[in-house]
């Protein structure tokens, strides 16, 4: 009688848990299907090699929904400015691809979206 109790116990967990995993894949896929009615159009940088510590580049996302907001981030280099526009420049550490994220976001959604910019040797002819 002992071991039915176990394996009863086992079961409901087990039910239990299966249900709990099944649901919160649901939701998970739900909310990285559903992005608003935001939109990135083009993500585009004025120059995509540059020469480290000399040049920069301007880098602008175009994008389509209400009340947008913008966050920019980089692996490597120096972002500056916000908004739709901002200027990245890298130094010598930063020789190789590097990747621009911005993310384009409001109040209810987000979506996101890379660019690679190589940086080049200063030392380099």
């Amino acid at each position: 009688m002992k071991k039915f109790k176990y394996f009863r116990l086992s079961f409901i967990l087990f039910t239990f848990f299966s249900i709990a995993f099944y649901i919160s894949c649901n939701k998970v896929e739900d909310q990285l299907a559903d992005t608003g009615s935001i939109k990135i159009i083009s993500l585009t940088a004025s120059d995509s090699v540059l020469k480290a510590w000399y040049d920069t580049t301007d880098i602008k996302v175009v994008a389509t929904g209400d009340s947008l907001k913008y966050k920019w981030e980089c692996n490597h280099g120096t972002l500056h400015g916000s908004g739709k526009t901002v200027k990245y420049m890298a130094g010598e550490c930063c020789v190789g691809l590097n990747t621009i994220t911005c993310t384009v976001f409001n109040d209810s959604s987000s979506v996101s979206k890379d660019i690679n910019i190589r940086i080049t040797s200063y030392f380099e002819n």
